[in-house]
C-alpha cells in the first residue's frame, strides 16, 4: 500500500508517493502556471481552478504507482486566501501571500495592515489572508455570494472531495492572521472590533481530520507548507535548526511551549508544539533577481541570451571565501519585511577593488544567509541550547553548494540536506499516514 502527498507551492506543485513496504519515495513536480497578470503591481493572484486541475493530474499519475492508496495529504503556500460560495465553488482567484494590498495606504498615515495591528494589538502583516479580506471589504471587492474564506490547499481538498465548506488545520488558520495560537481559535472579538463578520471564517479541525474521499481514497486536512517542510525534513525536533530556501526562505526552530519573540512568528506545529519562524519575503527570489540581471547584461552585450540553468551553474560555481570587512555587503530586503514592507535592499561597501561579478554573487548569498541567521539570533538562549543539527531544504539550498557553505559559515554547524527532495509534499504525505493510522506520531516515520 502507499500514501500520497501534494504540496501546492507558489511556482511549482509537487507530489510524492510513499510505499510502506519498500519505504521508497517517488516524486513528480509540475510548474504552477496559474498566475494571473494584473495591471496593479501590488496584486498577486492565481487561478484556483487551474491549480485544482494540476493537482488532480498529479494524483492520478502518482496513483499508478500503487494499487492500494490509503490516504492523501495536502500542504501549500500559506497566508493566501480565496472566497467560496455556499456550494463550495471559488468566487475569486487565490490572493497569494505575495499580494501587497494590505501594505497600501489606508487612513491617517496607516496602511491597512498597520491599522489592523494598531486597532487589535495583534501582529498582522500584508499578505495575511484576513488582512487581504479587510482591504477587500473596505473597497467593495468581496464577491457577491461569498460565504467562506479558505487557503488554496483547503480549497483543493474541498474540490477533490465535494465538500461545500473548508475544514482547516490550525497551521493554515494561523497563517490568515487574527488567530489565538494558545487557544487554537480565531480571535473573534478582535475581528468584530474592526468590522469583519466572523461567519466567513472556516471550520477548524484537528490535525489529519478526514475531509472526504477522492475516488474512494481518504483526503485529510491540509497543513501549511512551512510546517510540512519541517515535518518532511527534520527527524530530531529538539536538536535541529531548519532552514529552507525556495521563492521565500524561512528559519524554523521547534518549541514545546508557546512563546512569542519579536520579529518572529510562532506557528502551530501539527502533532503538537510550535515552531518559531523567521520568514524572509525574498529568499531565493534575491538570487533569481541577480540571475536576471546577469541575463540582461549578457543579452545586451552579445545580442543572445543564456539559459537559466547555465547562468545558475556559473553563479553557483564561484569559489567560496570567508567573509572579510572589505567585501561588498548586500542587504536582500528587496520586498521589505512583514512588519516593514517599505524597506528595500541595499548594496554597500563598494570599492574599486571589490566590484566584481564574483563578489556580487557572494554578497547576495551572504545577504540571504545573514537574514536567516539574524532571525536565529533573536531566539532566547533556552531555545537555542542543544541545537547542533542544521537541516537544509528547498531547491535554493539543494542546488546551490555555495549557499550551503555560506550558511555553515554563519551558523557554525555542518549543514545536512534533507533526504527527500520534495520535503513539503512528504510532510503532507505524513499527515495522510497519521490520519489513516499508519503512524501514531510524526517521529514514527522512517524511509530509505
Amino acid at each position: 500500500m502507499c500514501y500520497l502527498g501534494i504540496d501546492i507551492g507558489t511556482s511549482s506543485i509537487c507530489g510524492v508517493v510513499y510505499h510502506t513496504s519498500s519505504k521508497k519515495i517517488r516524486s513528480i513536480t509540475r510548474e504552477n502556471g496559474a498566475g494571473i497578470v494584473s495591471s496593479n503591481t501590488w496584486e498577486k493572484a492565481q487561478d484556483a481552478e487551474a491549480i485544482v486541475r494540476i493537482v488532480r493530474s498529479l494524483i492520478d499519475e502518482l496513483e499508478k504507482d500503487g494499487t492500494h492508496v490509503r490516504g492523501i495529504g495536502l500542504s501549500g503556500q500559506m497566508h493566501g486566501v480565496l472566497y467560496v460560495d455556499k456550494e463550495g465553488k471559488a468566487l475569486s482567484p487565490l490572493y497569494t501571500w505575495q499580494d501587497m494590498r494590505g501594505g497600501l495606504p489606508y487612513k491617517e498615515g496607516w496602511s491597512y495592515a498597520s491599522y489592523l495591528s494598531e486597532a487589535t494589538g495583534l501582529a498582522l502583516s500584508s499578505g495575511f489572508g484576513l488582512v487581504t479580506h479587510f482591504y477587500n471589504l473596505v473597497n467593495g471587492l468581496v464577491p457577491e455570494g461569498a460565504t467562506k474564506i479558505g487557503t488554496i490547499m483547503d480549497y483543493v481538498a474541498m474540490r477533490l472531495t465535494g465538500r461545500e465548506a473548508p475544514l482547516m488545520d490550525a497551521s493554515n488558520a494561523a497563517s490568515l492572521g487574527f488567530f489565538d495560537k494558545r487557544c487554537s481559535c480565531f480571535d473573534e472579538g478582535a475581528l468584530e472590533r474592526v468590522g469583519i463578520d466572523t461567519s466567513i471564517l472556516p471550520e477548524l479541525g484537528d490535525t489529519a481530520s478526514l475531509v472526504g474521499y477522492y475516488q474512494r481514497i481518504p483526503v485529510y486536512t491540509a497543513i501549511g507548507d512551512n510546517q510540512a517542510s519541517f515535518l518532511g525534513s527534520v527527524r530530531s525536533f529538539e536538536r535541529s535548526i531548519h532552514v529552507t530556501v525556495g521563492t521565500s526562505s524561512q528559519l524554523s526552530v521547534y518549541s514545546d511551549m508557546h512563546i512569542e519573540v519579536p520579529s518572529l512568528e510562532t506557528r502551530p506545529l501539527p502533532g503538537g508544539g510550535y515552531i518559531l519562524v523567521g520568514a524572509a519575503l525574498c529568499g531565493g527570489c534575491a538570487f533569481s533577481m541577480l540571475k536576471n540581471f546577469f541575463q540582461d547584461l549578457v543579452r545586451m552585450c552579445s545580442g543572445t541570451g543564456m539559459s537559466d540553468t547555465e547562468l545558475y551553474a556559473i553563479m553557483s560555481s564561484v569559489p567560496y571565501k570567508k567573509e572579510a570587512s572589505e567585501d561588498i555587503r548586500v542587504d536582500t530586503l528587496f520586498d521589505g519585511t512583514r512588519s516593514h514592507p517599505e524597506l528595500r535592499g541595499r548594496i554597500t561597501n563598494i570599492s574599486r577593488y571589490n566590484w566584481t561579478p564574483e563578489n556580487l554573487v557572494l554578497g547576495f548569498l551572504r545577504g540571504m544567509s545573514r537574514e536567516l541567521f539574524d532571525f536565529y539570533r533573536l531566539l532566547p538562549s533556552s531555545i537555542r541550547a542543544g541545537k547542533d543539527l542544521l537541516i537544509g531544504s528547498g531547491n535554493g539550498i539543494r542546488k546551490n553548494p555555495l549557499l550551503r557553505e555560506i550558511l555553515e559559515e554563519y551558523f557554525r554547524v555542518p549543514l545536512r540536506v534533507s533526504k527527500c527532495q520534495e520535503e513539503a509534499a512528504l510532510g503532507a504525505c505524513l499527515c495522510g499516514m497519521l490520519g489513516a493510522g499508519h503512524i501514531t506520531r510524526f517521529s514514527d516515520f522512517e524511509y530509505d
